[in-house]
């Protein structure tokens, strides 16, 4: 068993790097896209004549951005050294239910109050599972001191 651990090791690490390496090209080019979308629909809306529409239109955009910058930073913490914090895919998660919910008003179909519903309650599930962890991480780094102090 021995002989192959070293090899396998070294192939799943190779493939690791690889698989990152695709992760930040994606990352990359979604950010040039979408960045790209983002003064698209800035520029239709002024032809257009509708700043509203539009202004909600590239702020769902401007949301996604930010989703890809969270994701581009995470990655970056990652390939330093740092572990992946599991809040940031909260947080992800969170930005897309706000952005889908910012998105309703301006859907070509009529919006049901239970679709309203479906995301608002996503909303508040995302956003007291992002609290549960953010105090589980702080309770996992201060009972352990509060340990050694005694």
């Amino acid at each position: 068993m021995l002989v192959f651990k070293r090899p396998v090791t070294v192939l799943l690490r190779w493939t690791s790097d690889l698989a990152h390496l695709v992760i930040s090209l994606a990352l990359v080019a979604a950010t040039v896209i979408i960045t790209v979308f983002f003064f698209h629909e800035v520029y239709i809306a002024i032809q257009v004549h509708s700043l509203i529409k539009g202004f909600l239109h590239a702020l769902g955009i401007l949301l996604l951005l930010w989703t890809m910058v969270e994701l581009i930073n995470t990655e970056i913490r990652y390939l330093q050294g740092e572990r992946i914090d599991i809040a940031i895919f909260i947080e992800v998660a969170l930005v897309v239910v706000v952005r889908e919910i910012i998105m309703l008003p301006v859907q070509e179909t009529p919006v049901e109050w239970i679709e309203i519903g479906m995301w608002t309650g996503a909303a508040a599930l995302l956003g007291v599972t992002y609290v549960l962890v953010r105090l589980g991480q702080r309770w996992l780094v201060t009972e352990p001191a509060k340990a050694l102090q005694k």
